[in-house]
């Protein structure tokens, strides 16, 4: 399958339909696009960025694209995991985050209306002087959109209670492939009235429309919660204590686990009271509700069956800022890991509580089992099956990536997927795991998914290499790659690309586009460290917008004082440039 270029007449035509200001074909610029939260492929450049404001300038660039057989991705805040909006074969991304309106809401009917560039923790601040929230939170609420949540059907800490994204959503606007657009759902609360076609598109990752509006169902906040935090020594009593906690009706709205690796580093990022904790799994559970007595009650009841199985160490949150201090430990196991080797990749898959503890120890002795030298595994999940196997390596090293793809390959056809797992729970298929569907669903069911991607979608043009309906296999891409100067100073980056740098940054704000984003400057620096980017006046120009207000190093999830960093580099370019 392949797709043709963008003619210099359809540049010209696409330029009117966003405006000169939303049109770039730079290719630095382009550069910055190709990166997100797993490997980087230098091969998957896209062609032309596009920055619509509306459905109608949506419909207008894919009907033109459909036409002339070109590949459009959607891209949000480009958090995915799974290179979901990255472009194996090129073409337009369409970047949606300036597309971030709130159009409705509407607290009567328990209904918020947003445009999918919204992002979730700004959604829920607006609703929280209402009492109200949307409950879906995942770890990238800081920056992920609404439109990216629904496109992967995300979850987050609270699933165990409050379910996923797709059971909040209402209705949805849509545009095909051929730049029809569709509504789909309906404001009410229940209606059986067509086929249930709205849940097609969610968890659809692109492949069947563009998301452009979202009709969301909220709900009111809860009035208070209790949190506890507690450390075992074998993994088998914490599963039984979560099975009993299941058997006796409680739900918690949160139930995570971290296993002693990730305790381990975060003990050491955060110092302080963990040093006092025991190294083992963890366990960490939280009920919320209306009253302080109904809570009270559901977590003595909760606490007295974990005590039964006999935790090496529990703590209770007394206070709001105990409690903080112990959701911390949570959020931080990324920084925390980060700080161990250069790269981290969060894979995403899910199993029955059942087989959760042998699970657990299986993934645990994946590098023994694949012979790997350097590369380590840590693994979080939240408790109703979700797991996150964290890979540590360095993708600047070839064994590492060749390590790192067997230890995959290793999880999903020797684990996962033989105990009636799957694939992913809620960061979406991606590019990364197409190789792996059959595997999981067999080829009926993969043939029946290409065919109803084909109904949509004829062409193929919507975010083509995402494995759900598309039975093309992306060909295996050489990851590796050569520092062009080993003692540069900017090279040890350790930048994770989550973009949880983007949304305060004044820079993008300004400009809009990623590479005016610490991300993006990252991304630039990457390449120049590699020779894969030459320096030139834009580059430097990229570079002097930084206004070193330093915001970005404040919520770097690894750490990275990034504004160091560019004040560096600036010093580097001005140094080159007194030479010439």
């Amino acid at each position: 399958m392949s797709y043709n270029k963008i003619s210099d007449f359809l540049l010209e035509t696409f330029k009117k339909i966003v405006g000169e200001n939303s049109f770039f074909t730079q290719y630095e610029i382009r550069w910055t696009y190709a990166f997100g939260g797993s490997i980087f492929n230098k091969e998957w450049i896209p062609d032309l960025i596009l920055i619509p404001q509306n459905s109608k300038q949506i419909s207008e660039i894919l009907k033109l694209a459909n036409e002339n057989k070109i590949a459009i991705t959607p891209r949000g805040s480009g958090t995915s995991l799974s290179s979901g909006s990255l472009t194996p074969y090129g073409g337009i991304v369409l970047d949606l985050s300036q597309m971030n309106r709130i159009l409705t809401i509407d607290i009567i009917n328990n209904l918020v209306e947003v445009e999918p560039g919204v992002i979730c923790d700004e959604l829920n601040e607006i609703l929280k002087p209402h009492e109200y929230f949307f409950p879906p939170d995942p770890g990238s609420s800081s920056v992920c959109t609404i439109g990216g949540m629904v496109a992967s059907n995300a979850g987050g800490i609270q699933a165990f209670k409050y379910g996923v994204t797709k059971n909040y959503v209402l209705y949805l606007e849509v545009v095909l492939a051929n730049g029809k657009i569709l509504n789909l759902g309906s404001k009410v609360l229940k209606s059986v009235s067509s086929y249930n076609l709205k849940d097609l598109f969610i968890g659809s990752e692109g492949s069947l429309g563009i998301i452009t509006k979202i009709g969301l169902r909220i709900r009111p906040l809860p009035k208070t919660r209790k949190l506890g935090f507690f450390i075992f020594e074998n993994v088998d009593d914490l599963r039984d204590a979560v099975i009993e906690i299941r058997k006796q009706g409680i739900v918690p709205n949160l139930l995570e686990f971290m296993d002693k690796l990730i305790l381990k580093a975060v003990t050491e990022f955060l110092g302080g009271d963990f040093f006092d904790f025991p190294n083992g799994y963890v366990l960490l559970a939280e009920v919320d509700g209306d009253s302080n007595r109904e809570v009270e009650e559901k977590f003595s009841i909760m606490l007295d069956l974990i005590i039964q199985k006999n935790p090496i160490f529990y703590k209770i949150a007394k206070t709001e800022e105990e409690r903080e201090r112990l959701i911390l430990a949570r959020k931080s196991n990324l920084p925390a890991l980060s700080r161990i080797r250069p790269n981290t990749c969060v894979e995403d898959c899910t199993i029955q509580l059942s087989d959760f503890s042998e699970v657990i120890k299986k993934i645990e002795e994946i590098p023994k089992k694949i012979k790997a030298k350097n590369l380590l595994v840590a693994t979080i999940c939240h408790m109703e099956g979700n797991l996150h196997p964290t890979f540590l390596f360095n993708e600047n090293d070839a064994e590492d990536i060749k390590d790192f793809e067997k230890a995959v390959d290793y999880l999903y056809k020797e684990i996962i997927i033989p105990v009636g797992g799957t694939l992913t729970g809620e960061h979406g298929i991606g590019k990364m795991k197409t190789l792996y569907l059959e595997f999981e669903h067999g080829a009926d069911v993969v043939n029946l998914m290409s065919e109803i991607k084909m109904f949509f979608d004829p062409k193929r043009i919507l975010n083509p290499g995402i494995g759900k309906g598309d039975d093309r296999l992306l060909k295996k891409l050489s990851h590796r790659r050569k520092l062009k100067n080993k003692s540069n100073e900017l090279l040890e980056l350790k930048c994770m690309r989550c973009g949880f740098c983007i949304t305060k940054c004044p820079s993008k704000i300004h400009h809009l586009i990623e590479p005016y984003s610490p991300r993006g400057r990252l991304s630039i620096l990457n390449g120049l460290a590699h020779g894969e980017l030459e320096l030139n006046d834009f580059i430097t120009e990229i570079l002097q917008t930084c206004t070193l207000c330093a915001l970005c190093d404040t919520v770097c999830p690894a750490g990275i004082r990034t504004s160091e960093i560019f004040e560096k580099a600036r010093e580097i370019v001005h140094k080159s440039e007194g030479k010439k």
